[in-house]
């Protein structure tokens, strides 16, 4: 993200954009650490202060794939599974690494009131069915309602 987000930024962001570097990230969140980010600045911290070569780091990539894909494979396989389902996003950073399609749908809320998702995984080039799969869930669950007062 050292390297990306500078990239990202000087290639897509509008010319006004002050933040250019998650140096900068980390600064404009401490100027107002209870609104602008709350949780998570650690994370920026440690990007930060992460010393790895590319050469370590495309090792670790390498590595947390073919964990990732494992992780989802060999039940997968074992069932005969077309995809996974997780509850609030829970296993989002397996399907990152695996580089696995994932789409996450509302499906009610808690007994508190605290929204809840299901999300849908499936394996490379498999989001024309995920799309599919997530929206008969949808259309049957009715779970998915717009705010009040959103236009």
């Amino acid at each position: 993200m050292k390297k990306d987000l500078p990239k990202y930024l000087s290639g897509y962001a509008d010319a006004t954009i002050q933040i250019k570097s998650v140096q900068d990230v980390i600064e404009f969140n401490i100027k107002d650490s209870l609104n602008t980010m709350p949780y998570g600045q650690n994370l920026f911290k440690g990007i930060m202060a992460d010393t790895s070569t590319e050469e370590e780091f495309k090792a670790l990539k390498d590595s947390l794939k073919t964990t990732g894909r494992l992780y989802f494979d060999i039940p997968m396989k074992a069932h005969q599974l077309d995809a996974i389902l997780s509850i609030n996003n829970y296993h989002a950073g397996f399907a990152a690494v695996a580089e696995y399609p994932a789409l996450t749908l509302p499906m009610g809320d808690d007994e508190k009131g605290t929204p809840k998702g299901l999300t849908f995984i499936g394996k490379p080039f498999q989001e024309k069915q995920l799309l599919l799969w997530a929206y008969g869930y949808e259309q049957a669950s009715k779970k998915r309602i717009a705010p009040i007062n959103y236009n």
